[in-house]
């Protein structure tokens, strides 16, 4: 696993979406994960304006969603998948039969595992990008979930129903429940990158990265990858700029 270290947030969008063009370039017909939330704005912002200027392929790339809130209606304002299609796949002109979305209203048993044969028809995961939650979650993976657990209807904790109140207005508006594709679903995908910008995620990030790899902190999971980088920003490492660093 690779630890950058970017000079800021910009440098770790740009470094970001330097991975994900390769990974185009490489594989046109890629299958990706991306997140939502504030961190991979500016990587959505980048591939946007790289696709447009260097025509870039994209006519055969495919996406997953990474999680959505559960029991809410297709088109409602707390939508994630809405979310992605806004900010990423309608401006690269991505369309819904290029993309595995959850039926937020779906028996969640049936659903999970549609979710779960599509992404095995489409050949499963190249690329998945990730955030890395207040409490180590990733997607609505959170603390104890084991490294194996395939995609799941889940209870978001108090925490993170906290931490996402600030995109809904209130703790009241966000969901309780969610669908997530599972850590042992992300961690077979044949790269991952991990996103951290902020001194806010400066303790956790130091958590994971001091931690053994352990469901207590589903991040750590990258620890255990073959092919996998975590990008923090100076503000959220805070011990050197512009750095690489390999670790076992």
């Amino acid at each position: 696993m690779q630890l950058i270290t970017a000079d800021d947030y910009d440098d770790l969008s740009r470094r970001t979406a330097d991975l994900v063009i390769a990974q185009l370039v490489e594989k046109p017909a890629s299958l990706m994960v991306f997140p939502t939330g504030n961190s991979p704005r500016g990587v959505f912002r980048e591939l946007i304006a790289r696709v447009r200027t260097e025509r870039i392929d994209v006519s055969k790339v495919r996406f997953v969603v990474l999680d959505e809130y559960a029991g809410i209606a297709l088109h409602d304002r707390r939508s994630l998948t809405a979310w992605l299609q806004r900010e990423l796949l309608v401006p690269l002109g991505i369309g819904d039969d290029r993309m595995l979305k959850f039926d937020p209203l779906g028996d969640p048993q049936d659903e999970c595992a549609r979710m779960e044969a599509a992404i095995a028809a489409w050949g499963g995961l190249d690329l998945a990008i990730l955030g890395l939650g207040p409490n180590g979650h990733l997607g609505m993976n959170e603390p104890g979930t084991p490294f194996t657990e395939l995609t799941a209807h889940v209870e978001l904790t108090p925490e993170t129903i906290r931490s996402n109140a600030v995109y809904w207005g209130s703790e009241s508006d966000v969901p309780a429940t969610g669908f997530t594709l599972g850590l042992g679903t992300l961690r077979a995908a044949h790269k991952m990158v991990l996103l951290v910008t902020g001194a806010h995620k400066a303790d956790i990030l130091s958590r994971v990265l001091a931690s053994p790899a352990t469901p207590e902190l589903p991040a750590s999971v990258f620890l255990r990858h073959p092919s996998a980088w975590i990008i923090a920003d100076h503000a959220a490492r805070g011990d050197g700029r512009g750095s690489c660093q390999q670790l076992p």
